[in-house]
């Protein structure tokens, strides 16, 4: 109403057109219904499940996410999940489908993370076989930049990053808890192999300079 009795407002002696502050506030509303739209938009992508069950549960989600990684054209809704606060389900089905695409665009955000998640002393929260699932998804992604290219298709800063976040993870308290009578069935088996694999890369990025 105000919008349309009102033409223009003196704010601290400048006058304002009150049409453009209503451009711009339409322009604020319809960004945040997009970045609600962006919110949900992962979780529309899959069915439903409990993120904590038992692994065996687990493996029909797992294929099922797999099919969906092999035909999805857009990782953007994977980035909101891999930042702070977001569900677990989320977390558990973006970490999946990362370790079937292998995305290198998301290879970033997915180390970042790793970074934060490993920081924390109960990991967030999250179960054992989530994270594991996020560093097998890093894993993967450096082997397929590094294991058949002279010249890795990830930047020496990006393999210096990913390693102090691996190998953060596998220092973490928590996560020395995971299979301690066989490592590399747990957490660190990923994360030792994704480490082995970013060495082979730092080296081939000083001979291809």
């Amino acid at each position: 109403a105000l919008f349309n009795r009102v033409e223009s407002v003196k704010i601290s002696g400048v006058e304002v057109k009150l049409s453009k502050l209503e451009e711009k506030f339409k322009e604020t509303n319809l960004q945040l219904v997009e970045l609600e739209e962006e919110n949900s938009r992962l979780n529309s992508l899959y069915t439903t499940f409990d993120p904590d069950a038992p692994k065996e549960a687990l493996e029909k989600v797992r294929q099922e996410l797999k099919v969906l990684a092999g035909n999805m054209d857009d990782s953007s809704p994977i980035l909101d999940v891999l930042r702070s606060g977001a569900d677990p389900e989320d977390i558990f089905a973006a970490a999946e489908i990362l370790r079937t695409n292998r995305d290198f665009s998301m290879f970033d955000p997915l180390i970042a993370s790793i970074d934060r998640i490993a920081s924390d002393p109960k990991l967030e929260g999250l179960r054992y076989q989530t994270v594991w699932s996020l560093a097998s998804a890093a894993h993967r992604i450096i082997l397929a930049a590094v294991k058949h290219s002279d010249d890795p298709k990830l930047t020496t800063a990006q393999l210096e990053a990913a390693r102090s976040a691996l190998t953060k993870l596998g220092s973490n308290p928590h996560v020395q808890l995971d299979r301690p009578d066989s490592p590399k069935q747990g957490i660190r088996g990923p994360v030792g192999y994704a480490l082995n694999w970013i060495e082979i890369g730092l080296e081939k990025r000083l001979k291809a300079k």
